[in-house]
């Protein structure tokens, strides 16, 4: 398959944006759209292991980089369209209920990326910033009473890192938990659950090489316990009889 990527306006402004006294963002002008190529191969496994196989050439593509003017010592954000960025890897799902009162989701991948790029603050100097991955999900869904109306949900990410145009997301986890109980045949549902149960969701984002040295940590909210209720009023199992009405209609009408 073949795509193309077209800067957007903001990205052609060569105005610049300060987001703090350190740091300021800019468009460049002299965008150009960037066509890139995907390949795909698909495989499945007695209908339980799903397997694809990919490679993406994202050629001249359009990427936000962050350069260190250490003269001034402020950060600079600029788009520009990179000289070269592939990316392929191998991604594994496999869901099965393992008994009947609990069911496993499973997905795995492995990639690659990179991207080369002009290090516009290293006497222009051409830089291939890249990076090998994993990201890992597994989630248990569990039935924890006869009846069917307590059920569970236990799940577990752990992402490596992953490439962010001349910066490395460096590794990060995600434990979550719920449970979901109803009542009153369904008619009422009580949920709670909780996020980034070990608090390592949030992780730092580094830029080392030839001449560049920061690392900064962004921490929003990702730690919470959620909690719900809903009740259905009225008929809420009301079903569709719209086959015997039409039919009621057309007998009156012979």
């Amino acid at each position: 398959a073949r795509k193309v990527q077209r800067p957007r306006y903001e990205d052609l402004n060569p105005f610049r944006t300060y987001i703090n006294e350190r740091t300021f963002e800019e468009g460049n002008p002299n965008l150009m759209p960037s066509f890139g190529h995907n390949f795909n191969l698909n495989y499945t496994l007695n209908q339980e292991y799903y397997f694809d196989f990919y490679y993406r050439d994202n050629g001249r593509y359009i990427s936000t980089l962050t350069f260190q003017d250490n003269d001034n010592f402020v950060l600079r954000d600029i788009t520009q369209n990179v000289l070269e960025s592939t990316s392929y890897g191998i991604d594994f799902t496999y869901g099965k209920s393992i008994t009947n009162n609990w069911y496993l989701y499973s997905y795995i991948s492995l990639f690659h990326e990179d991207e080369t790029f002009i290090a516009l603050q290293s006497d222009d100097y051409s830089f291939k910033n890249e990076y090998n991955g994993a990201y890992i999900d597994l989630t248990n869904y569990v039935t924890l009473s006869n009846d069917g109306s307590f059920k569970g949900e236990l799940g577990f990410v752990y992402l490596s890192g992953w490439l962010q145009g001349s910066y490395i997301q460096e590794e990060s986890t995600n434990l979550t938990v719920g449970l979901r109980k109803s009542f009153f045949n369904n008619r009422a549902v009580l949920s709670v659950s909780a996020n980034d149960l070990l608090g390592n969701y949030n992780s730092y984002v580094s830029s080392q090489y030839l001449n560049q040295d920061n690392r900064f940590l962004t921490v929003p909210e990702t730690q919470y316990v959620k909690f719900g209720f809903t009740y259905n009023f009225g008929n809420f199992r009301l079903e569709d009889n719209q086959r015997s009405i039409d039919k009621l209609e057309l007998d009156r009408l012979e």
